[in-house]
Formats: C-alpha cells, sequence, structure tokens
C-alpha cells in the first residue's frame, strides 16, 4: 500500500482496520460554496420556471401539428366537393353526348377543326 493512505488520517469516522481498505472513497470534500435558504428557494424557482416553459414549448409544437391537420383536412373536404362536382358535370356531358338528336345543346356544340394544339 503506497505511503499516502498509511498516512492519510480521516476525520469523523472509526478508525477500524476496515476503514483503509482498498476500493473505498476516503476523502471528504468541503464545498467553498455555501447557500442559504433564500438562494436555495430562488434556485428551485427558477428550476420550475424552467422546466414549465420546456413543457410549454412542446406543447405549442403540439397544438402546430393540430392545425396543420386541420388545414390538409380542410383541403382534403373541398377537393373532395370539387370531385363531385365534376362527377356530376361529366355525367351531363356523357348523357348530353350520347343522345345528340334530342339534346339541344348537343346539336348546337361545333365540331372541332383541327386537334393540333392537343398534346398527348
Amino acid at each position: 500500500m503506497p505511503a499516502y493512505y498509511a498516512t492519510r488520517r480521516m476525520t469523523g469516522t472509526r478508525s477500524t482496520s476496515n476503514t483503509w481498505a482498498r476500493n473505498r472513497n476516503d476523502v471528504r470534500h468541503n464545498s467553498k460554496i455555501v447557500l442559504g435558504p433564500v438562494s436555495h428557494t430562488i434556485t428551485i424557482v427558477l428550476i420550475v420556471l424552467l422546466t414549465g416553459l420546456i413543457f410549454l414549448t412542446q406543447s405549442t409544437k403540439v397544438t402546430n401539428y393540430d392545425v396543420e391537420i386541420a388545414e390538409v383536412d380542410s383541403e382534403i373536404v373541398n377537393l373532395e366537393a370539387q370531385r363531385d362536382a365534376l362527377a356530376v358535370e361529366n355525367a351531363k356531358i356523357t348523357a348530353a353526348a350520347a343522345d345528340e338528336d334530342k339534346n339541344q345543346v348537343a346539336a348546337a356544340m361545333a365540331d372541332a377543326n383541327s386537334a393540333d394544339f392537343v398534346k398527348e
């Protein structure tokens, strides 16, 4: 055993043969900073405020996701309404094209002269 451990004295503990066994923590640290009750109270208040701010930032992220989801849902509803309107219009055009002789709108339509502008 090194000489340091043999000459080191522990204060405030019993001096027995087990006191200086290997792998024991035998150093006592005395803090140079002493906090009073006011300092402890201020420290706890600051920790609570910091925890509250962290909670608020996390909860606003959830709220932002809710707003984005609501916007996407409303866009889906609008697109479904447009799809339904186009389906009705398609049915009207299909019905008009099926019987051109009886339908005045279909009879008034003109045939296209050229289809060069159409790209496939």
